[in-house]
């Protein structure tokens, strides 16, 4: 019987029933007479059950053939009334409940007038009706009816359920969803802008109590912190919290408060305090000091806290909007990448492999165009490993693990050996990453200086150098080839929003230099760690 507990309630409610007339069977002394049919109405009761289970149980073909399996069981539960004895008449509770559940209230219904018309044709056509034996099976098919309505009510409230567990479509969830995205970013002093909500936590934690610097730091499980937003200096100058044994280290990890004293740029206080996401994950965090002679005090760290619960769902819905955008660009440049290499690139190779056709036979026969066809060959080999360098840097991808500098630094090593054209990279990164989608930016800044070399007839040498103390960015790239790049070709860059200043200069006697640097958006002079206002004690 350990298949028992596996069978649906309904299913065991039914098989109750078939033990109930076994007993009612037993006391009645009539227990051989009422066995056999027993057996059949549950047989053939456990078998509309198998018609109506799995995948194809809702189809209607399942649906007639279980139903006929049930009339059959009605027919069976109204010869077991009329042949089985006392016990025998509470068969019909089974076929009723049944019919009941399955198919409602009619269901129940035709199930126990089947039953019921069979008995009483039976106990007719065998002789054995009289006015007791007829009041006995009517008051079992009375008993049939409410079990069968019961069965019938279940059946209501099972498809009310379904109903509401179905809910609205997809379709309108998410459109009801973008709808209050619109409304969300309507009510929202910065929109979905992460920086901008970032600007206001630390405008609305400078309200609350007095520090010389501070900076929101955002990163999930896994990634490096990214300063969002900075205040009072143009980098972040405290140890990276990803390093084990750091001053934040602590607090980026395991979400404990900090309130304590560093001496780093001369002994300072320091507070930091986690960000938490809607689920309880590692948002990010909330850092500020100030000099050690007016230290921060459990009440500051209380203050803080507050102001991180308060911006900690602001800061997590931008930054989650800023990651679909994000995402959304990337599919949109993989999409074009993979239409560029299945289309335009594969009909070049083909055009190829014609010219290499007749390069053949022009050698073979000796005709002067051979030499042209050469050289025809030769340039459509330089177009088409351009053409891949484009279609490699289209897909581009920014992973947890990867900065900007291996981006950059990669990239430029491709470019060397298939360009032929010497290349120098001096780097510095710290531990603080920048923004996906700033670093992105970057590094179509740098493609674009990679393309005015290529382009450049005499190039023979691309320079890098890349310094990155986040959120501030140094970043000037040269080469030695004739270059049309002017001050104006960059006016319009996005980076400009972010704080970044492009300037072009020429490089040697030819070649051209362009020096990108960026900070805070709303970085204050790095003077001010010089120029402290807290009130010392006297």
């Amino acid at each position: 019987m350990r298949w028992v507990p596996h069978l649906a309630l309904a299913t065991r409610l039914r098989l109750a029933f078939a033990v109930v007339a076994l007993a009612v069977a037993q006391l009645s002394e009539d227990l051989l007479t009422a066995v056999p049919w027993v057996l059949l109405v549950t047989t053939l009761d456990l078998g509309a059950t198998a018609l109506l289970a799995g995948r194809t149980g809702g189809t209607p073909v399942r649906r007639r053939q279980a139903m006929a399996v049930m009339g059959a069981g009605a027919v069976a539960a109204g010869a077991g009334m009329a042949f089985g004895g006392l016990g025998g008449k509470a068969l019909v509770f089974i076929p009723a409940y049944h019919a009941g559940l399955r198919f409602g209230r009619r269901g129940a219904l035709w199930a126990t007038g089947i039953g019921a018309l069979t008995a009483y044709v039976l106990t007719w056509a065998g002789a054995r009706f009289s006015a007791v034996e007829a009041n006995r099976i009517g008051l079992f098919v009375l008993g049939g009816i409410v079990f069968g309505l019961l069965g019938a009510w279940s059946h209501h409230i099972d498809q009310h359920e379904a109903e509401e567990d179905r809910g609205p479509s997809l379709a309108a969830e998410a459109s009801l969803l973008l709808r209050r995205l619109h409304e969300l970013a309507d009510s929202l002093d910065t929109g979905f802008d992460a920086p901008g909500s970032a600007e206001m936590a630390l405008q609305d934690l400078a309200e609350q109590l007095r520090s010389a610097r501070s900076a929101v730091l955002v990163g999930s499980t896994g990634e490096r912190p990214v300063p969002l937003a900075i205040r009072g200096l143009d980098r972040t100058p405290w140890p990276d919290p990803s390093a084990p044994g750091s001053l934040l280290w602590g607090t980026w990890h395991t979400g404990e408060p900090l309130l304590a004293l560093w001496d780093g740029d001369g002994e300072r206080s320091v507070v930091a305090v986690p960000l938490h996401s809607e689920g309880g994950g590692r948002l990010g965090m909330l850092v500020l000091d100030r000099a050690a002679a007016t230290p921060f005090t459990d009440d500051d760290l209380a203050s803080v806290q507050s102001v991180a619960a308060r911006h900690s769902a602001n800061i997590e819905l931008s930054v989650l909007f800023a990651s679909l955008r994000e995402r959304a660009g990337l599919e949109e440049r993989e999409r074009l990448a993979r239409e560029m290499h299945d289309g335009i690139a594969q009909e070049i190779v083909a055009l190829g492999f014609g010219i290499d056709s007749l390069r053949r036979i022009a050698r073979r026969d000796g005709l002067p165009i051979a030499d042209q066809l050469d050289n025809i060959r030769a340039e459509l080999s330089r177009v088409l490993a351009d053409l891949r360098q484009h279609i490699g840097d289209l897909r581009i991808a920014v992973r947890p693990e990867t900065g900007l500098g291996a981006m950059i630094g990669g990239r430029l090593q491709s470019f060397g050996s298939t360009a032929g054209i010497t290349t120098r990279m001096a780097l510095h990164e710290t531990g603080f990453r920048l923004p996906a989608h700033t670093e992105v930016l970057i590094y179509r800044l740098f493609l674009r200086l990679l393309v005015d070399a290529r382009h450049s007839l005499d190039a023979t040498e691309v320079g890098v150098e890349l310094n990155v103390a986040a959120p501030r960015v140094e970043l000037t790239i040269t080469h030695n080839g004739s270059s049309h790049l002017t001050q104006r070709d960059f006016e319009d860059t996005p980076l400009a929003s972010l704080g970044g200043e492009v300037t072009v200069a020429p490089y040697g006697l030819r070649g051209v230099s362009v020096k990108l640097k960026m900070r805070s958006r709303t970085g204050a002079a790095s003077a001010t760690l010089l120029e402290e206002r807290i009130p010392q004690p006297s």
